[in-house]
């Protein structure tokens, strides 16, 4: 089974994120920040993260950066309400897979690809 590792700060999105990839048959751990991850040891496993990009404490964004600078490279997919301008850029990194941005529903009609 495929694993995924999912931060949203947000209790009901992260519940209602990690259901719907449970019932797509991924392995889930959610955690509520970027320290709650690290803490738990949880970046250690071969996971593909789903991150928020907008989190309290350290972002996503600056979460993966961590991540790939100690080796631990990993698919990423980020998920944010945010519009703001060189978002894009800023996610552009090799391992980024998409972003979604919020609201979205099951279908992940509004999933943009990042070409790298």
């Amino acid at each position: 089974m495929q694993r995924v590792l999912l931060v949203d700060n947000d209790d009901s999105l992260r519940r209602a994120l990690a259901r719907m990839l449970q019932r797509a048959g991924f392995e889930v751990q959610a955690f509520g920040s970027a320290e709650a991850l690290l803490e738990a040891g949880a970046a250690r496993a071969d996971a593909c993260l789903v991150l928020d990009v907008d989190l309290p404490g350290a972002s996503g964004i600056e979460l993966k950066k961590a991540l790939d600078q100690a080796g631990c490279v990993r698919p990423t997919v980020f998920i944010t309400a945010s519009a703001r301008d060189g978002l894009a850029g800023q996610l552009a990194s090799s391992s980024t897979v998409a972003v979604l941005h919020k609201p979205f529903s099951a279908e992940l009609g509004n999933l943009t690809p990042i070409i790298v």
